[in-house]
């Protein structure tokens, strides 16, 4: 997939950015583009600007078709009631997901085995577990592939009705603008009558 014209769909990757989860990243990028999708946006990643990151985020998330999540452990959490211990997500990746939730982007999420996602996520979409081992992604291969099967069929019906709706709104005014025209013309036309009329009646 060497060719951007290749791509269907552009993703915001939300992602953590230290060394360790590098390998699990790049896997996951990875079967967006055997998939046609072009990662992008990833501040510190993909993209830089003399701006604030929160900024910078804000601006980046509406240019894409998808948000892609690739959850990797961050923060060890206890419960303080069952005193279970997990391993949280980036709290930048919950900013972003928010964001993404917000702009009416499809959200798509791969998450690192061991990783709680907390609670919101579960709520607006499915996600795929990996851990990282070819026999893992092999079996659940398939299901990727359906995951973003359906997504391209989202991001395309989003696509054209997009167009559908600019053509639309480019028909109303185009009416809207010749139907002025014709208003205008026919009052001069009916203008330039009555004054013919009137140099009738003086003769």
């Amino acid at each position: 997939m060497g060719e951007e014209s290749s791509y269907f769909a552009r993703a915001f990757i939300s992602c953590s950015l230290r060394q360790e989860d590098r390998a699990f990243i790049e896997l996951v990028e990875g079967i967006l583009q055997q998939h046609g999708i072009e990662p992008f946006g990833t501040v510190g990643r993909y993209s830089s600007a003399p701006m604030n990151p929160a900024e910078h985020m804000r601006q980046n998330i509406p240019l894409a078709d998808v948000i892609v999540i690739i959850a990797t452990p961050r923060y060890l959490q206890r419960d303080l009631q069952t005193q279970q211990i997990s391993y949280g997500l980036s709290e930048m990746v919950h900013v972003e997901t928010g964001m993404a939730y917000m702009a009416g982007k499809p959200v798509l999420v791969f998450v690192q085995e061991g990783t709680h996602v907390g609670s919101f996520l579960p709520n607006i979409t499915e996600y795929v577990v990996l851990n990282g081992e070819d026999t893992d992604l092999k079996e659940k291969w398939p299901l990727i592939g359906n995951l973003l099967e359906n997504t391209h069929t989202l991001i395309k019906e989003r696509k054209d009705s997009k167009s559908s709706k600019e053509f639309g709104n480019l028909l109303t005014v185009g009416l809207a603008i010749w139907g002025g025209i014709t208003i205008v013309d026919n009052f001069f036309q009916n203008d330039e009558i009555d004054s013919g009329k009137s140099i009738k009646r003086r003769r």
